[in-house]
């Protein structure tokens, strides 16, 4: 059977924003192709129904409009199995929870994004209800709301292969460990420190935040996430480039 050649999109809608990719080169979109067929060959090389494949790396680095391309992607690839996508932030506990409960004296709001402003607990019985084979629905994300959406994604099919994106998920401690061993698979995605801290601060004022709050939280939360994030590469099973620098 012939692949299908897969097309781009001008734009994308990552979690209610809209991600201008226009400009990805022929060698980006080559990269893209590529790295999508290569994770569709891991879901197949498992042989069995539920497949699940991460995506790791720091804030900013491109996971979530990858997540995206890859839906678009497989909506033109004519597969035989459900291609579904799921971000860790959508276990983020919700608002009224990290504004009531506290770290160092101050409310985990102040620092949502750490790894501790997760339902870690809720994301991993989601995982393996996931591979049992059950029917379920995932929560979102609202980037508008800023808190979590429940039954936002549902899982019917028993074939399925499901893409979970995410800060933490290599990190090995505050309940993270559970994670990683039910990932059949996982990338990482490189970053640069500089290029991801404007677009982190961007992103966080195109949500709503002034330039100096959104300064405030990169240099706080952001950035030092990212370096812990950093730190757990060598448990990927691949490390790939951003997408901005690619071809």
């Amino acid at each position: 059977m012939p692949i299908p050649e897969l097309s781009f999109p001008a734009t994308l809608t990552v979690t209610e924003q809209t991600i201008d990719i226009s400009g990805f080169t022929p060698g980006q979109k080559d990269f893209y192709r590529n790295l999508f067929w290569e994770t569709v060959g891991h879901y197949q090389a498992a042989k069995k129904p539920r497949g699940t494949i991460g995506l790791a790396g720091p804030t900013g680095a491109g996971k979530s409009v990858v997540g995206v391309l890859f839906q678009e992607l497989a909506r033109q690839a004519g597969l035989t199995f459900d291609f579904a996508v799921v971000t860790i932030d959508a276990y983020h506990y919700p608002n009224a929870y990290l504004l009531s409960h506290f770290a160092d004296g101050e409310p985990l709001k102040k620092v949502k994004g750490r790894y501790d402003t997760y339902d870690v607990a809720a994301l991993a019985r989601d995982l393996k209800a996931f591979a049992a084979g059950g029917n379920l629905a995932f929560p979102a994300y609202s980037r508008k709301l800023h808190d979590p959406v429940p039954n936002r994604t549902p899982i019917t099919t028993p074939a399925t292969l499901l893409l979970v994106e995410g800060l933490w998920l290599l990190f090995d401690r505050a309940g993270w460990a559970a994670i990683r061993p039910q990932l059949d698979f996982c990338y990482f995605i490189e970053s640069d420190r500089e290029r991801t801290r404007q677009a982190v601060i961007k992103r966080h004022m195109t949500g709503g935040r002034s330039l100096a709050d959104a300064t405030r939280h990169y240099e706080q939360v952001d950035g030092r996430n990212s370096d812990l994030t950093l730190q757990t590469r060598s448990r990927a099973d691949k490390v790939i480039p951003p997408y901005y620098l690619v071809g």
